[in-house]
């Protein structure tokens, strides 16, 4: 689809806002966010799609629609890494067409715009990387906890659909992470380490099928790695990438990939 010039996936550490602190195997991912960051700013899309796994719903999805949201943001795990000041514009028409496609395609969706409503870390922190200088609108969307994978390639698509009606070139972001268990100890970047070696196994079961562009053999995959190394959100993220991308055959980039805090994180780029 030639509207959606790019597509990432990305982890969304607080520590990733403050590079001063991430050292050792941490560095690749500041690299890999910077580099990714650059091909955004040459791309010059029009605007910014971000499903965070951070901001989870339970009544369906939710789609940001306050114009202009604003304030200072303290991670609730990391909070002594200091505040996170945020800024930025959300695209009014592309997002309330968006919701009407996603709730018309038989989705639980709604409009949410009242000042003070909580911006989650993960959102933040891919803001500073792609939209520091809050030059490009943003859609923002939910994670549904209780949607099925076949409802996020629904949502997925609408948005690609509102998207290509609108004339629009966009980046679609998922701020997600792949095995999803912390280890149980303080860490730093120097000793981190995946919190199982089959969870790392897994991983990188599923990135390979991605990088050779073999996405139906992933999704075939994606129940078993599932089980096994229990992806943020069950993968929600991916689906939803996925369903945004009509799944495409082309070889997925990695761009950086290893442990975060024990947990499987990657800055992945189609």
């Amino acid at each position: 689809m030639s509207d959606v010039l790019q597509a990432l996936m990305v982890p969304g550490f607080p520590h990733l806002a403050f590079p001063d602190v991430c050292g050792g195997s941490w560095r690749s991912f500041v690299a890999a966010m910077n580099q990714a960051g650059q091909r955004v700013d040459e791309a010059q899309p029009d605007v910014l799609v971000l499903y965070s796994a951070q901001w989870i719903s339970v009544l369906g999805h939710s789609f940001q629609y306050a114009a202009t949201p604003q304030g200072l943001h303290v991670d609730e795990n990391w909070h002594e890494l200091g505040a996170l000041p945020f800024a930025f514009e959300i695209d009014r028409p592309l997002t309330a067409r968006a919701e009407a496609l996603a709730r018309q395609a038989g989705l639980a969706t709604r409009l949410v715009d009242y000042e003070g409503f909580p911006i989650d870390t993960g959102t933040i922190v891919a803001l500073r990387y792609f939209n520091a200088h809050n030059q490009r609108p943003v859609v923002l969307v939910s994670a549904n906890i209780y949607a099925s994978p076949e409802d996020c390639m629904k949502l997925g698509n609408a948005i690609a659909q509102a998207l290509a009606e609108s004339g629009k070139r966009a980046v679609f972001m998922n701020c997600s992470l792949l095995s999803h268990q912390f280890l149980n100890e303080a860490v730093s970047p120097e000793s981190d380490r995946f919190s199982s070696s089959q969870a790392d196994a897994w991983n990188q079961r599923f990135l390979g099928l991605l990088q050779q562009g073999k996405t139906e053999d992933a999704l075939a995959l994606a129940p078993d790695y599932i089980a096994n190394a229990r992806p943020e959100m069950n993968l929600k993220g991916f689906y939803w990438m996925m369903g945004a991308l009509n799944m495409p055959k082309r070889p997925a980039e990695v761009m950086a990939y290893g442990p975060f805090w024990g947990t499987g994180a990657v800055v992945l780029a189609y």
